[in-house]
């Protein structure tokens, strides 16, 4: 969010820009030198193999998996136990755990990331032999795992094509718990002119120097590390895929590039760490606020994902390699709980990953329009002017956020009265005008016994606890001295729930001064601690069920969000759909909420990296991601703000945001033509709320996600699979590219297809030349692209605000494609409410089909809306349910069709008289406008065109 305050300067040094020496690189973390150092030196020994075998499984053919024991030949007295299991849809999850050991591993973080455990597999069918096991199952009986017994190695195969490989190349290795006495190294010998590995040489396989076994200092911190070396080392290899995406959140290409080998593209792997990086640097394997170990494998014949369950610090090696990419995973703690996704699509990847931590809800509708944030809007009137003068400048906004300075001396919940003297009238104000807003509540809290939510959370007794065990973690965040509430704690959660009812309960303290529409930003979740080592709380804090900190620090942010969701939601009964943005994420984070890319600065480079990682958050799992327009950093010129509100709206999350030393920058404080060209944008989002709100509703059922890279829409075409700066909206067909670059005059759009694509604007269809349409691009262009055979729904008219425009008319603009043929869809719910699960909704299909006439040139167009909601299982579904009712006057104002050859003879609707229409036709492309035709939304109607 911020860096730190100027009261904390005394403390900390000053922080201007991102300082590296913040943050630990490979070599500074001793987990990480070990694991690269034992990659290496495995390429030294041509003989090199896994020292892990298992003993063969007792199967019987159609059981879904095995449980066995695993050895190693370098600790023969440690015992390992690891579990094969295929489940539905063919996802595979491999286990491993110390068996009987000094201490217990981490091994609860898929508690918090499935949504239940999945379901076992029925169709599977095993052999054995001396040297391996081996299932065959799939709908087409052409998936294969083969378990090599000796050295361990597991493969996924594909129509006997590998498909990923774990333990290929002999690295995974899980540091067994032990004691300093139990650590004597036995040395490796030389026999025969070259390195030989005896049976016990845990020197050769591990090190001969203990590095950083017991403890690790990096600046002025000391990490004690009281259970010793714990670490999980993995390769994961996908021999015939070429490139990788995903493992959010880094500021990077799409498709990851190399952090190791002839094509290193980075010298340091990629960090999966939640971290508080001030003025991230735009082109870096650095590790940002969130973590979600998800990685999918692409080729042109198939896609694959590794889903890594683990909660710990992770480094990841990658290494493009001869028709594949190598991946080294070391982990800090944690055992290891891998799930094999096979695909084969990127669809089927991604519904399989949605079905194992669940897909984002249906988003609030509100939430989808233009947010308006700074840190801060500093009073009640502030807030009333900034909306005042939005609406005497035409601008439309849905939400007013209000950063720190609104709470007394940053006690969050507590309202500087100062300042704010009338927080729920002020609320009130901007609902008036069917407006929201969004209040920030930090994790930390201000250790004074005047803050009833510390002196609360501390007779509870639900604080995180410094290494000792003992009281409370004290640390340095914007109040001063903070502690942390311990979501791993159950004591915590229905605390955090009743501190957001507006009423209350029991006598307990409550957010009296606040609304049930109130959203929540959940920030500095990471945890950000300002005077923890490298930013953050130190690893051997100790939370609930003596769990360290090291254990679980990527999943600590998401609990914050996961129990702010549920208390928002808590507030109302019957409950709404709540708004949380979080900026800390770990896998299933999605089920919560909404995140944003964090301190970006004002530049174009972080314009077009904020790009690149909501599409990464997509693949990861978290579609509702949005970048700050403008960055929240520096002061952009007009010329990059409008292209960045260009990238804004065309982002799930659309929020503007600037630091407390910027200059404002609110829309309407441009000067002309800046300001006129935004309130355009605004008012384009405005209009393509409904094609938004139909590709959350996609999303939330098969976990597509809601932007989508070339290589989602055209898996088979390799051109396309590094393309990270043009992406299509849902399945709607909408095609943008943001400009990124200053001075920009024209754009070259790459298409994958032989098909036509129309300019949303000029509606001026476009045929590909060698894969490439070129588009003009000035500042007061946005190349925007229809492709052809799609139909999308707007609605034209000018509002302050999106609930305003719940009963406005709907125009479709109907983009033929070659054949003459089209289809669209709309989702409409009440977008408050969970009413949509008793079948409260309208969904309707569009269609447009050409048939030919008998003569030559003659033949129809006959223009559709079905009902799409009856194929659903959703309730006892009833087309006139009361959601459809309520919206049972709103019709279709105009149908535009694209891409007509010639000029109708008769437009008439079925059942009904002839329509008004009009036709015009500019070198061959024929654009046909039909006013009014009288339908509604709600209904089943057809529109046919007669043709010469």
């Amino acid at each position: 969010m911020r860096s730190p305050g100027t009261f904390l300067l005394l403390l900390l040094p000053a922080v201007l820009a991102f300082k590296p020496s913040d943050f630990k690189t490979c070599s500074q973390s001793g987990f990480c030198r070990r694991g690269r150092a034992l990659a290496e030196r495995s390429q030294e020994l041509s003989s090199w193999h896994s020292p892990y075998s298992i003993e063969p499984p007792e199967l019987s053919p159609h059981q879904p998996g095995f449980t066995t024991n695993v050895h190693s030949s370098v600790y023969p007295n440690v015992k390992f136990v690891l579990d094969v299991i295929i489940h539905e849809e063919g996802i595979v999850r491999v286990r491993m755990d110390e068996e009987n050991g000094l201490r217990k591993r981490y091994n609860e973080a898929t508690q918090w990331a499935l949504i239940g455990e999945p379901l076992l597999s029925d169709d599977v069918f095993w052999t054995v032999d001396s040297k391996k096991a081996k299932a065959v199952y799939g709908p087409k009986k052409d998936m294969e795992l083969v378990i090599d017994f000796n050295p361990l190695k597991i493969t996924l195969f594909r129509g006997g094509v590998e498909q990923v490989v774990l333990n290929g190349r002999g690295l995974l290795h899980m540091e067994h718990f032990r004691t300093k006495e139990d650590s004597k190294l036995v040395e490796h010998i030389e026999g025969e002119g070259q390195s030989v590995l005896q049976v016990n040489s845990a020197a050769w396989f591990e090190g001969d120097t203990q590095d950083a076994f017991w403890d690790e200092t990096f600046s002025s911190w000391t990490d004690t590390k009281p259970k010793g070396p714990e670490s999980l080392s993995l390769d994961i290899t996908f021999p015939n895929h070429a490139h990788v995406y995903g493992i959010p959140q880094h500021a990077t290409n799409l498709s990851l590039p190399s952090t190791t080998g002839p094509t290193a593209r980075y010298t340091d792997p990629f960090r999966l760490y939640n971290s508080d990086v001030f003025e991230y640097l735009a082109d870096s394997p650095t590790s940002l606020y969130g973590s979600i170990p998800l990685m999918h494998a692409h080729s042109a014949t198939s896609t694959v994902a590794v889903f890594n369950a683990i909660a710990s610090e992770t480094w990841i090696d990658i290494a493009h390699v001869k028709g594949g990419v190598e991946t080294h995973w070391i982990s800090e703690s944690g055992i290891l709980d891998v799930f094999l996704l096979p695909g084969p699509t990127p669809t089927d990847v991604f519904t399989q990953y949605a079905h194992l931590t669940g897909t984002a809800p249906l988003p609030a509708h509100w939430s989808l329009g233009y947010h308006q944030c700074r840190w801060n809007y500093v009073s009640s009137d502030d807030v009333r002017g900034v909306q005042d003068r939005f609406d005497e400048d035409d601008f439309p906004v849905d939400v007013f956020w209000l950063d720190i300075e609104y709470a007394e001396d940053h006690k969050y919940f507590m309202w500087n009265k100062k300042t704010f003297p009338d927080p729920v009238e002020m609320t009130k104000d901007v609902e008036a005008v069917e407006r929201k807003m969004v209040i920030i509540v930090d994790p930390h809290l201000k250790r004074s016994n005047d803050y009833p939510v510390y002196k609360r959370a501390s007779e509870l007794e639900v604080l995180v606890k410094p290494k000792n065990g003992e009281g409370e973690y004290e640390g340095w965040c914007w109040p001063g001295s903070s502690s942390w509430i311990d979501f791993f704690h159950p004591g915590s959660w229905d605390f955090w729930i009743s501190l957001f009812k507006t009423d209350t309960i029991d006598g307990q303290w409550s957010w009296t001064e606040s609304t049930n529409n109130v959203g929540i930003w959940n920030d500095m979740n990471e945890p950000s601690v300002f005077n923890g080592p490298e930013i953050t709380m130190p690893k051997d804090n100790i939370h609930y069920g003596g769990w360290e900190h090291r254990d679980v620090h990527n999943i600590n942010g998401m609990l914050f969000a996961n129990l702010t969701f549920q208390a928002a939601e808590a507030r109302t009964d019957p409950p709404r759909r709540p708004f949380v943005l979080t900026r800390a994420f770990y896998a299933g984070s999605q089920r919560f909420g909404a995140m944003w890319t964090g301190d970006n600065l004002g530049t174009w480079e972080h314009m077009a990296v904020g790009i690149k990682m909501v599409l990464a958050n997509g693949v990861g799992g978290m579609p509702f991601a949005g970048s700050d327009v403008g960055g929240f950093f520096g002061n952009p010129e007009p010329e990059m703000l409008v292209r960045w509100y260009v990238v804004g709206a065309f982002s799930p999350f659309f929020r503007a945001h600037a630091h407390i030393d910027t200059k404002r920058r609110e829309p309407y404080l441009l000067e002309e033509p800046y300001k006129s060209l935004v309130r355009d944008i605004l008012r384009l989002r405005y209009s393509m709320l409904p094609v938004w709100y139909t590709a959350f509703r996609e999303t939330s059922e098969n976990g597509v996600p809601i932007l989508r890279p070339q290589y989602i829409m055209f898996p088979e075409d390799e051109a396309g699979f590094g393309i990270d700066d043009q992406f299509y909206v849902g399945s709607s067909g909408l095609l943008v590219k943001p400009v990124t670059e200053k001075g920009v005059k024209e754009v070259s759009v790459y298409i994958a297809e032989d098909q036509v694509y129309y300019d949303y604007f000029t509606n001026q269809p476009h045929r590909p030349k060698n894969r490439q349409i070129t588009l003009p691009a000035n500042l007061d262009q946005i190349p925007l692209l229809i492709r052809g055979g799609s139909i999308i729904p707007t609605r034209e008219r000018p509002r302050r605000s999106s609930p305003l425009m719940k009963h406005d008319p709907f125009t479709l603009r109907i983009a033929l494609d070659t054949s003459g043929n089209a289809r669209g869809e709309v989702y409409l719910d009440d977008g408050e409410t969970y009413g949509y699960g008793r079948g409260d909704v309208v969904w309707r299909g569009f269609g447009a089909e050409s048939t030919k006439g008998k003569g030559k040139g003659t033949g129809t167009m006959r223009i559709s809306s079905v009902d799409l909601a009856v194929r659903t299982q959703v309730g006892a579904y009833d087309p006139k349910n009361e959601f459809a009712r309520s919206v049972g006057d709103v019709r279709v104002e105009k149908l535009v069709v694209l891409g007509l050859g010639k000029k109708p003879l008769s437009v008439i609707l079925e059942g009904g008289s002839e329509l008004e229409w009009e036709f015009a036709s500019k070198d061959g492309a024929g654009v046909l406008v039909i006013k009014d035709p009288a339908v509604r939304v709600v209904d089943d109607w057809a529109v046919v065109v007669k043709l010469e």
